[in-house]
């Protein structure tokens, strides 16, 4: 197949804009030959109609189970601060869940996503009360949008020995069924170090010692979790996905970044949470790799993208702070972690990509590309969206699920679901 007539956005290293271009997209579901001029050859064609084309997003760190918390009620006074939030609404809704519900909520999360444009989703689950199979039950909505991602299992202590112990087996479990060709990689979760004990930390090295998974989990995010890159260094390596780092200390900068600790950045809900602002200037300054996730707050990342720019502003006090590399920093994480190829319109590299309604109103090149992706770009409709070659969303739609029939049975579990928690 040849995408013909796209203004093409490479995010190839020289990040070249082709203002009318062909893209070859291979039966194998990676990327052929990119040109300006239509090569020769009797390959079916698809006419992008002039819009924009660039590589799927990437969302490093998610919830999917959090979708059917749309809309729900909360009982007495609200939570004042991030540990009662957990506890009156986070660790009651995961608890209510049931197997169906896990893969409800995946599904409705997974095409929310696609219609953002985001071709990849790394997820973190936690279900206590249904705990085996869950990641199964995640798998299959991946399997039906046509997504690809990665999940885990939230290893905690929160919910006793027993629980501790099913959540790791539940991670092994799901670790050890990955294929070569599995459209869902596989990571060990753990939720925060102050929920996990020492013990259960031990545990959860142990278990990987022969897998070799990378670590999933929740450092520093509130105020209650200070100490965690102290009490957790010892499972940080080039491969961990560590999500928030908001009161992380010089210390733990520079800890995090001797070890190659892929600190993943969630504005919106470390905004939502009032948590405080991440100091972003500084992990990258000391050399940590910062890649860009939603916490499961949102499926836009591009609002994730603007949250972050404007949030540095304002705790920095400075409008010349800029910041952009973050959402590209996702392709390099997952390179490192499950050898994905993504991010990038190039010969060989993933046919994960996306069409947009944005015609440039003014001249755009490589110099001012960042204007575009933050005044233009981030807010352009999603028309297509293409993984590993196969249509996932075409002229603003699923095609692979009927999101109505979706939508109706979310409902209905959502309704029953509430009513447990």
């Amino acid at each position: 197949m040849i995408l013909k007539n796209a203004c093409i956005l490479t995010f190839d290293g020289v990040n070249r804009v082709i203002p009318s271009g062909y893209v070859e997209i291979r039966l194998d579901g990676t990327i052929g030959a990119i040109s300006d001029s239509e090569p020769a050859g009797s390959q079916e064609q698809v006419d992008a109609g002039g819009r924009l084309l660039m590589p799927a997003l990437i969302n490093c760190h998610t919830h999917l189970y959090s979708t059917l918390a749309r809309g729900i009620s909360l009982r007495g006074a609200p939570p004042a601060d991030f540990q009662a939030i957990l506890k009156k609404l986070w660790w009651r809704l995961d608890r209510a869940l049931h197997l169906e519900d896990v893969y409800i909520s995946a599904l409705i999360g997974l095409i929310d996503s696609a219609k953002c444009g985001v071709g990849t989703v790394i997820d973190h689950h936690s279900s206590p009360n249904a705990c085996a199979g869950s990641l199964d039950a995640i798998e299959r909505a991946f399997e039906e949008t046509g997504l690809r991602g990665a999940t885990c299992y939230e290893t905690s202590d929160r919910n006793g020995r027993a629980g501790a112990a099913t959540a790791i087996r539940e991670n092994v479990r799901f670790i050890e069924s990955r294929q070569p060709d599995s459209m869902v990689g596989a990571a060990f979760g753990l939720h925060a170090a102050f929920t996990l004990s020492d013990p259960t930390v031990r545990a959860c090295v142990e278990a990987n010692q022969s897998l070799g998974a990378a670590f999933h989990l929740h450092v520093a995010e509130g105020a209650c979790d200070r100490e965690s890159v102290k009490r957790l260094h010892g499972i940080f390596d080039s491969r961990t996905l560590a999500a928030h780092a908001v009161h992380a200390t010089a210390a733990d900068r520079k800890m995090l970044a001797r070890l190659g600790v892929n600190v993943i950045h969630n504005p919106q809900s470390n905004a939502n949470n009032a948590v405080g602002i991440a100091n972003l200037a500084a992990l990258v300054e000391a050399g940590v790799t910062v890649g860009l996730g939603s916490d499961g707050y949102s499926p836009r990342l591009w609002d994730e993208f603007k949250t972050a720019l404007h949030l540095q502003k304002l705790r920095a006090r400075d409008p010349r702070v800029a910041y952009a590399a973050a959402w590209l920093n996702n392709r390099t994480i997952v390179k490192k972690i499950w050898n994905l190829d993504l991010g990038r319109i190039a010969t060989g590299a993933a046919a994960d990509l996306v069409l947009l309604d944005y015609f440039p109103p003014t001249p755009m090149h490589a110099g001012n590309l960042f204007g575009h992706l933050l005044f233009g770009i981030a807010n352009a409709p999603v028309e297509s969206l293409m993984v590993a070659g196969r249509w996932v969303v075409q002229q603003h739609q699923c095609v692979t699920v009927d999101e109505r029939a979706v939508a109706e049975k979310a409902r209905a579990r959502a309704k029953k679901l509430w009513e447990r928690f």
